[in-house]
């Protein structure tokens, strides 16, 4: 438990921690912002839901997102259980927890577990990869 509490205290990228760029992360979304979102995986970052191929590249990252048009996200929490130095990278994992809206108007509430790998660039923290799970 010390060293994952000393690792996240080292994950920091030009001066930002780790933490608060996930927490931004997750702004994002309650914010519906997919362009702003997309940066955050550049031009190799990928996302990995369940049952899908993976979308890889911000300007596909960016239409993905935008099939959601119509949704509302009324709330967007991402709990980090660990975060642990990957190579160059870090590896954090914890819990979400998102309600909202469906295009068709029918409330929702899901939570489950994420997976990520971000890495440090001269633009600030970077999303590598992000996949979700129950």
């Amino acid at each position: 438990m010390l060293f994952a509490l000393a690792a996240a205290a080292a994950a920091e990228c030009n001066g930002v921690p780790l933490a608060r760029s996930i927490d931004d992360y997750a702004e994002l979304i309650r914010r519906q912002d997919s362009a702003a979102i997309a940066r955050q995986f550049g031009a190799d970052g990928e996302i990995d839901n369940p049952g899908a191929a993976p979308i890889k590249g911000e300007a596909a990252i960016r239409s993905f997102l935008a099939s959601f048009k119509g949704a509302v996200v009324k709330s967007e929490a991402m709990t980090i259980r660990d975060i642990s130095p990957a190579d160059k990278d870090w590896h954090v994992v914890g819990s979400f927890h998102q309600t909202g809206r469906t295009p068709e108007g029918k409330d929702y509430d899901v939570s489950g577990s994420f997976d990520s790998t971000w890495t440090c660039t001269d633009a600030g923290w970077r999303v590598r990869h992000m996949a979700t799970g129950k």
